[in-house]
């Protein structure tokens, strides 16, 4: 999630609050608890993998050589 998604989210709390409007703050609620979810998903994938030794995505990216000098 972005820190402009979270910005987002921020707005429209405060905005369902001041509304007094119970139903969007359950929803946005329910939305983030599975945004939540996803992520802690993601992490149990990476640490299984980290720990199988086996991983379909570099978990460090590949490093870039420097050109070679020219002469």
């Amino acid at each position: 999630m972005t820190r402009d998604e979270l910005d987002a989210i921020g707005a429209d709390l405060l905005a369902a609050d001041e509304a007094t409007d119970p139903q969007r703050l359950a929803a946005i609620a329910w939305w983030l608890y599975g945004e939540a979810g996803t992520a802690q998903a993601e992490v149990e994938r990476l640490h299984g993998a980290i720990r199988s030794g086996r991983t379909s995505v570099p978990l460090v990216p590949a490093l870039s050589r420097p050109a070679a000098p020219r002469t």
